[in-house]
Formats: structure tokens, C-alpha cells, sequence
């Protein structure tokens, strides 16, 4: 089990770092051109199979954190407290790879079927808004019962209650904008986009930023910063109407 574990790491590392790069080719290439598609396709693809490795990790070490976590707690002063410890980050990273594969199926779905919102009134959908809001219940309150500062589990908590209930709004929508769609399309698609680059500045980069010190907490906070912003610049490019659509 080791050896799996170990093998879907690698496997998460790589198609991260090809999702780093390659998730800036579809924003910058023609909408709907061969590029734009192409590109697309290779992020999705990446971002499910590291989505799905950070689940399948989080529950290994969930489910038997003595096996997979040894060595951490055998270096511990307090197992107990170490084990607390696993358990709170373990299922913070299982919410945000749960956030992550969640964001990428919604913009494909919503690419997919577009202004037909009657599909996303089936279980087949609602289960994603559902885990979304319960996920963001459970961090919550992890960190209001825990002695901790579990700072994360308040804002990652907060993120999916937000998204949980937007995404059960678009699915029951009434008499929704033609494009609206497509600012779905495109929140969830730089959504994920930001779970990416928040793993990479938080993980895989956290040795840049040692000498921060406490102020670490912001290779956590700023990918999601930026994308709000680049969120609001492509809604506003991409979605909202023209003046001449407007008059």
C-alpha cells in the first residue's frame, strides 16, 4: 500500500506541474479555436487524475494514518497530538481536492449542456453542490471545536458553503441570461485553477517561503486573490453584455 500511495504522489506531482502550465493556454488562446480545445482537454484530463490521487491519498491517510504517517508519529513529542494534527490537515486536503474535481466537472458540464439546467436538477449533479456545503460544514467546525488555529479550515470552510449553495442556485435557476452558462464555465474552470497554484505555493514551493515565517499563510490566500480577480476580468470580458446588446 505504501508503494501505491508513493506512485499516485508522483503521479499527483506531475500532472500538477502540467496543469500549472498548461491551464494559461486556454485563457489566452481564441475562444473555441484549436487551441483553446486542445489544451483545454489536457488541463481537464490532468486536473481529474491529480483531483482523484489527492482524494484516494487524503482517504489513506484518513482512514489508517499509523500505517501511511509513521514516521511522524513515531518523531512526535505527543502522538496524540500528532494524530489530531493528521487528521485536521488530511481533511483539509481532501476538501480541496474534493473542491478541485468538483470545479473542473462543473465547467464541463455546464460547457456540455449550457442552458439546458434541467440536468443539474439530478442526483447525478446535486450530489456536487451537496458535498460542497456538508465539506465546508465539516471544516467549520473542526475549527470551532479545536484549541488550534486552524485558520484554513475557516476560509476553505466558508468557500464551500459559498459554492455549495451557488451551485444547487444555477442548477434550480429561473429564466437564467443566455451567457450564464459560461460565467459558470468560467468561474469553475479558474476555480480549479486556483486549487492548483494553491497547492504549488503551499507544497511543492513552501521552502521559498520560510523566511515569512506566520506570513506563509498567504502562498495559501494569494492564488485565490488572483483568481477572483482573473474571474471577474474574463465574466466581464467573455459574459457581460455590449452596450449595443444592452441599448
Amino acid at each position: 500500500m505504501l508503494v501505491l500511495h508513493q506512485a499516485m504522489l508522483y503521479l499527483h506531482i506531475i500532472l500538477g506541474s502540467v496543469a500549472l502550465v498548461v491551464f494559461w493556454v486556454p485563457i489566452a488562446a481564441r475562444k473555441g479555436g484549436s487551441n483553446h480545445v486542445l489544451f483545454g482537454k489536457i488541463y481537464v484530463w490532468s486536473m481529474y487524475l491529480v483531483a482523484t490521487s489527492g482524494i484516494l491519498m487524503s482517504l489513506m491517510v484518513l482512514v489508517h494514518p499509523a500505517f501511511f504517517k509513521a514516521g511522524l508519529l513515531q518523531d512526535a513529542t505527543s502522538a496524540k497530538d500528532m494524530l489530531r494534527q493528521i487528521y485536521y490537515f488530511w481533511s483539509l486536503l481532501l476538501f480541496l481536492s474534493l473542491l478541485t474535481f468538483v470545479s473542473v466537472r462543473q465547467a464541463m458540464l455546464v460547457l456540455k449542456h449550457k442552458r439546458n439546467t434541467q440536468v443539474f436538477r439530478h442526483w447525478s449533479y446535486l450530489w456536487m453542490p451537496a458535498i460542497m456545503f456538508l465539506g465546508g460544514v465539516s471544516l467549520i467546525s473542526m475549527a470551532v471545536i479545536s484549541d488550534d488555529r486552524l485558520i484554513l479550515h475557516y476560509i476553505f470552510g466558508g468557500i464551500g458553503l459559498i459554492s455549495g449553495v451557488q451551485m444547487r442556485r444555477f442548477a434550480f435557476e429561473k429564466n437564467a441570461t443566455p451567457k450564464r452558462w459560461l460565467a459558470e464555465h468560467i468561474s469553475s474552470t479558474i476555480g480549479s485553477g486556483i486549487a492548483v497554484y494553491t497547492a504549488f505555493f503551499a507544497f511543492g514551493a513552501r521552502q521559498w517561503f520560510n523566511f515569512l515565517g506566520d506570513w506563509q499563510l498567504l502562498a495559501w490566500l494569494v492564488p485565490g486573490l488572483v483568481g477572483t480577480f482573473v474571474i471577474f476580468w474574463a465574466t466581464r470580458r467573455y459574459v457581460a453584455p455590449t452596450r449595443a446588446q444592452r441599448s
